[in-house]
């Protein structure tokens, strides 16, 4: 299990530890908040002229209600969901869990984006539908999505292993060993779900395919590959009202 670290300030994960169980602790702060703190931690020079130090005092006080809203929850959302692609990069890249992304993706927008939901689309607002089949979307892309990521190293240490053989190739070689390699002594609805769950995988894979099969680069290839089903949820998302 984790440990999760979240920043004080805007509650995000900024570290995290194998723990026995799982535990949430709102301790410390991330590079973020870190460096806003000591910002605003830096003495302002004091100014004897009348004019000059009200301008200050209104202008840090316009500086204030500023920061008050760039921390308010939906402004901490909109932040995460504009750099989602890039937090994904990096994993993809070895600098943090997969796990823990997709837990701060659930926890941070797709949960709020539910109770945003219920708070400000009315049930018989079409909108309302449109936006929950958007979590639905997000919440089905879970289902498969670490599968997903596995199935793409696969296909990069095909390539690796082979340099000449074809993307494409890869992509289904990689489906038939894997099918062939399941497990036989497992209970009958496991190994169907197994089966059901590299299938779409595998599907995902052929279709996402197709759409970056111009890029000449086999790692840029694959890795636009990997960061797709992120995108697309950074994407679908963002078109939410309370987002836009």
């Amino acid at each position: 299990m984790v440990k999760y670290n979240h920043c004080e300030m805007c509650k995000r994960v900024y570290a995290t530890e194998t723990w026995i169980g799982e535990v949430h602790l709102y301790e410390g702060f991330c590079p973020s908040c870190i460096t806003e703190k000591e910002e605003s931690d830096i003495p302002q020079e004091s100014v004897e002229d009348n004019t000059t130090n009200n301008v200050t005092v209104q202008s840090e006080e316009n500086e204030d209600k500023i920061e008050s809203n760039q921390s308010s929850p939906i402004e901490i959302e909109k932040a995460f969901l504009s750099n989602l692609a890039q937090k994904a990069d990096e994993v993809i890249s070895g600098q943090g869990s997969i796990n823990v992304l997709i837990k701060e993706i659930k926890d941070g927008l797709v949960d709020k984006a539910k109770e945003r939901i219920e708070e400000s689309i009315q049930s018989f607002d079409v909108s309302r539908i449109e936006a929950q089949k958007i979590i639905d979307y997000a919440e089905e892309t879970f289902d498969y999505i670490l599968e997903y990521k596995d199935y793409i190293d696969g296909v990069v240490k095909k390539l690796q292993d082979k340099p000449k053989m074809k993307v494409k190739t890869a992509i289904e070689k990689i489906f038939k060993d894997t099918m062939a390699n399941l497990p036989k002594d497992i209970a009958k609805d496991v190994l169907l779900n197994k089966k059901a769950t590299l299938k779409t995988v595998y599907e995902k894979a052929v279709d996402w395919y197709s759409i970056y099969s111009d890029t000449e680069d086999v790692t840029e290839l694959t890795k636009k590959m990997t960061l797709h089903p992120f995108t697309e949820i950074q994407k679908k998302l963002g078109t939410l009202p309370f987002y836009s």
